[in-house]
């Protein structure tokens, strides 16, 4: 798979990037006179005033997530993901992403072009571009972070032959209509702005493309996702000392509000439900004999998008 097949566009003015003269690592920008750098194997698309934001939120999510057992110094690891040794403290995510990443494969996966071009946005280590790759897609890793544990910088384990990109959901480096599909796995809860995060993934699709959201978790009730929010801020502080909050990121979704979404934007949304089991499935009804706040739901949420770019 050639990194040269993947069109490149200014994050910023969205005109097209070309090689400078003689840096095969290093893109400029004919419009805006930017540049974007590739360093340790990743191309930087977010200029460090951008970039600056992020930082304190980048360090809380970093230091969190390995805290709770994420990440880890063998390369088999990362090459088994999502398959977890059952003994892992967060082994009962990764057992809930095989299910959905099992039902991607069989549902979506299917309906898309051979050799289809996909965006993973908010792809962490990379795992979920790495599985797609070996089903012949063509992948690019997006995410903010690098981190060589968390982050883009882990993926050097697959020995990824697609490229990674440090970006911002809402500025994507690609050409309009440059791409089959974007995925959000497990990271569109992340956005600050769900509008303007799925306007910039309808402009870099092509008509007939799909937009798919994994894993982020859903709520009947506003206030439901409220209430789950303060509650894992709250731990955060007890149990790391950061509430991290310092990103204004949605953090759920909901039915309804993912209604107006589809509304807004002219979008329908194909609803899957993996089977989870039987404990999973109980959930809501253990919540509301207990009389708790209700759990989080998960879905497979696909949209195709018919768009007519502009010349």
């Amino acid at each position: 798979m050639n990194e040269s097949t993947w069109r490149f566009a200014c994050p910023e003015c969205k005109q097209p990037l070309s090689q400078e003269p003689s840096e095969t690592a290093r893109l400029h920008c004919a419009g805006c006179g930017e540049g974007y750098a590739k360093e340790d194997g990743i191309w930087r698309f977010i200029t460090e005033p951008r970039l600056e934001p992020f930082h304190r939120f980048l360090g809380d999510y970093v230091n969190i997530r390995l805290a709770e057992g994420r990440g880890s110094d063998s390369a088999d690891y990362y090459l088994k993901l999502p398959d977890c040794d059952p003994r892992h403290p967060i082994a009962w995510q990764w057992q809930l992403r095989q299910k959905t990443f099992a039902r991607f494969r069989s549902k979506v996966l299917p309906e898309l072009p051979n050799s289809a071009k996909l965006l993973d946005v908010g792809a962490g280590v990379g795992w979920f571009s790495h599985r797609l790759g070996q089903d012949g897609c063509e992948m690019c890793a997006v995410d903010v972070c690098v981190d060589d544990k968390d982050g883009l910088a882990a993926a050097r384990h697959y020995q990824p032959d697609w490229p990674r990109v440090q970006a911002e959901f809402d500025r994507l480096p690609f050409a309009d209509a440059s791409v089959d599909g974007v995925v959000f796995n497990a990271s569109f809860h992340y956005s600050t702005d769900p509008v303007t995060t799925l306007c910039e993934s309808m402009r870099v699709l092509r008509d007939g493309g799909v937009i798919v959201i994994l894993e982020s978790p859903i709520y009947r009730h506003e206030h439901s996702g409220r209430q789950m929010v303060e509650q894992r801020h709250q731990d955060f502080a007890r149990r790391f000392g950061t509430r991290s909050d310092s990103l204004d990121s949605i953090q759920f979704l909901t039915w309804s509000g993912l209604q107006v979404l589809a509304s807004q934007l002219n979008l329908t949304w194909r609803i899957d439900k993996p089977w989870y089991g039987w404990r999973w499935a109980a959930r809501p009804w253990k919540a509301k004999l207990m009389r708790r706040r209700e759990p989080s739901q998960f879905a497979i949420l696909t949209a195709c998008v018919n768009v007519k770019h502009s010349d």
